[in-house]
This record gives C-alpha cells, structure tokens and sequence, in this order.
C-alpha cells in the first residue's frame, strides 16, 4: 500500500511540476511576444482596402507618398487607380499594342522604387510596341495573384501574363498568412480539388502560446511550409485560365538575397513544373547575382533597388523575344 501511495505521490509530483512548466512557458511566450495567435489586424489602413474578391489592394484613385524602407527619409510618390492598382492608367483602356500583363508582390508593385524605376515600367520603355501592366501588391502569394488575375486582370485582355514568384512567396499560402493584416479567402485542397475557404476563426484555446508553438512549429516545418501539392494546383489553375481565356502564361522567378536549399528547392519545382506543362519559364537569380547583390537590392532590405528592376526587365525583354512580335 505504501508503495502505491508513492507511486501515486511521484505521478502527482510529476503532473505538478509538468503544469508549472508550462504556466512558465505560457507566461515567458506572452511576455516576449513568442508564438502569438494570428491576429490580422491591417497596418496601414491609409493605404490598403479590404476586397472580398481579391483579399485586399490599395486603396482606389490614391494620390500620396510613402516611406519605405520605413526610415527612409525621401517620400515615394504613390498613385493607384480605380482597381487599386499601383498605376497612373486604367487597366481596361482600349490600346491596339500587345499586351502584356505582370503580377507579383511587392515586387512587382515596386517597394522602394518610383514608378517608372519599375521592371513593368521599363520593360515598356525597352519595346515601345508591347503595353505592360502592372498587378503587383505587396503581401501577395500566388494564391492572391490568382484570385486578383481572375476577378480584375483577365478582363484587360492580355496577350501574356507573367507571373512573377518571388521565393518568399511560397510560404504565404499558409492558412493563417494575412499579407497587409486582412482576414484574406484562403485556397485549400479537398478530395484534390482546389476551393476556396473564409479565414480560419481561432478558437479561445487556440491562443494558448503552447498551442501556437506546437502548431507553428509544425506547420512552418520545411515539407509542409512550402505546400508544393497546393501551388501545383494553383499552377494548374493559372494554366486553366490561360486555356480559356487565350493569354499564354509564363512564370517569372524572383530570388532573394541568398541562394539557399530552400530556394534552390523552390526555384526547381516550379521549372519542373513549367517544364512539364511547356510553360515559359524564367528564373533571375544569376542575372540578378551576376551584378551583386549590393548593386541590385535596396540597402538593408530584400527589395531590387533601381537597378535591379532594370536587370530584371532586361532580362525579361530578351526572355519574351521568342513569345512576342516586336514592331
């Protein structure tokens, strides 16, 4: 009986000391910021607007400036038009050019750059025959890219749309990505067929910080963070679109800073799969390399400065000589 009575002693010693570590661990998360529970909440309501279609953009018909990097000093001109676009023009004016269509993140959109310094801008300027939009938005994946192509861009009547996939990209599918700060429509799989679904509500016990380590750290682990089963099926999506609506579409990589097995990983899988759908494909990451990386990038940051965009768009011109007619 007495060693029962131990044993009963041991395991209550056991499950104590087992449920002060975690009140501790609870405790120390919370006081540190660890681990919070999603909490979308939109960090510049100035300038970005809920749409139930796309997710968010910027606000429609801006006129104002911006600082980015935050502490630069020097204001960035920044104008949308009706759609909420980063553009002076409207994306649905008639023009007889072939045109071209490019939708991206912040890229794209030009964290950093003015307008014209942009790749979509000067590729224009490079062949004065083709007309280039720009749908570019910081936050975005390409799930995002897809739902703004299909609720805005393929009513511009491209001839081409470049998607451009910067390697960050890739983990902003993630249920509880938010982009700016908005509860966007996720994509998921289901019986292997992509749908569309709200938000994920999280429960009260859901934001316990011991739940959210658990569940991020598993969820943000390297064979799931990338979710290539649901890109593929976003690919295959883009491919559908492109089928039904006449535009032949080509995949853009954009590389970060460094070259790591992630990207490396990344960059593969979508030329394996724009190789086995014969899909153009274009990956910059030694374009942007063979200049360097202090020339291309903004200081301190992970966005093309200038000149990277230039490169970019250099590259992009020759790229697209082959897929379209210069007059």
């Amino acid at each position: 009986m007495a060693r029962f009575a131990n044993h009963v002693m041991h395991l209550l010693l056991t499950l104590t000391s087992l449920c002060v570590a975690l009140a501790l661990f609870e405790l120390l998360c919370r006081w540190n910021g660890w681990f919070a529970p999603p909490d979308p909440k939109s960090g510049r309501p100035d300038l970005y607007v809920y749409d139930k279609d796309v997710g968010y953009h910027l606000r429609p018909l801006l006129d104002t400036t911006y600082h980015y990097p935050p502490n630069n000093p020097v204001p960035i001109p920044l104008v949308s038009n009706s759609l909420g676009y980063r553009d002076n023009r409207e994306l649905y004016e008639p023009d007889p050019r072939t045109r071209v269509l490019v939708i991206g993140d912040s890229f794209i959109f030009g964290h950093g750059v003015r307008a014209e310094e942009r790749i979509t801008e000067v590729l224009e300027q490079l062949e004065p025959a083709w007309r280039v939009d720009n749908m570019g938005m910081p936050g975005w994946g390409v799930d995002m890219m897809i739902r703004a192509l299909e609720a805005h861009g393929i009513r511009s009547r491209p001839d081409v749309v470049i998607m451009a996939i910067y390697t960050d990209d890739f983990r902003r599918v993630h249920p509880y990505f938010s982009g700016v700060g908005y509860r966007i429509p996720r994509f998921e799989l289901h019986e292997g067929k992509l749908v569309s679904v709200p938000y994920p509500v999280v429960q009260g016990w859901q934001r316990s910080r011991i739940y959210q380590a658990i569940y991020q750290s598993v969820t943000y682990n390297k064979h799931v963070r990338d979710r290539f089963d649901l890109h593929t099926a976003l690919l295959d999506r883009f491919l559908q679109d492109a089928g039904a609506e006449g535009f032949r579409p080509v995949i853009l990589f954009l590389p970060g800073k460094t070259d790591t097995p992630v990207d490396k990983q990344r960059r593969a899988f979508l030329e394996q799969w724009s190789q086995a759908h014969s899909v153009p494909y274009l990956d910059l990451t030694a374009a942007i390399y063979a200049t360097g990386v202090k020339e291309t990038y903004l200081r301190n940051n992970w966005h093309w400065n200038a000149t990277g965009h230039r490169i970019a768009a250099q590259q992009l011109r020759m790229f697209l000589d082959e897929y379209l007619p210069a007059h």
